[in-house]
């Protein structure tokens, strides 16, 4: 009975398109026959599957689907028009527009934002070179420069 109502919520759609004419007059006879068969008051299960190969849908290719449907009314200056107007957006905002605070803020470090950021990830990254055997010479130096003891930090 599911498969049923599946089906019929899939014929309208089905009818509402222009492609697969061979899927849609196979489901315009099976939804007769389905009609058929729930007024006789017996359902028949059809075991038999559903043919693809050579039907519409087998030569339907996804190049079609992202494509749309055939004959849009694109004007012939569109393509103009939008070139047009990203090129005088970004003439705007990259030229023309006098920079302001929040463009100044944007240009500076993430560690002039966040106070202890830069002390807490120099602590990281010297204990994970200690643990590997990396080299530490530059966070020591970093750290003196900052005034901390990288000795107390581990």
């Amino acid at each position: 009975m599911a498969q049923i109502t599946a089906f019929r919520r899939l014929v309208p759609l089905l009818r509402n398109t222009n492609c697969c004419r061979s899927l849609q007059a196979s489901a315009d006879i099976s939804h007769t026959a389905v009609n058929q068969k729930q007024a006789t008051g017996k359902e028949e299960i059809n075991t038999e599957p559903i043919k693809y190969f050579g039907s519409q849908a087998s030569r339907w290719t996804a190049q079609r689907s992202r494509e749309g449907p055939k004959g849009q009314d694109v004007p012939w200056f569109q393509p103009y028009v939008v070139n047009f107007s990203v090129a005088i957006f970004l003439i705007y905002f990259c030229v023309l527009r006098e920079e302001n605070d929040i463009d100044e803020g944007l240009g500076r470090s993430l560690f002039e934002h966040v106070p202890g950021l830069e002390e807490k990830q120099l602590i990281l990254n010297y204990h994970y070179n200690k643990e590997n055997g990396l080299p530490t010479l530059e966070i020591e130096d970093r750290m003196k420069e900052l005034g901390m003891n990288f000795e107390a930090s581990s």
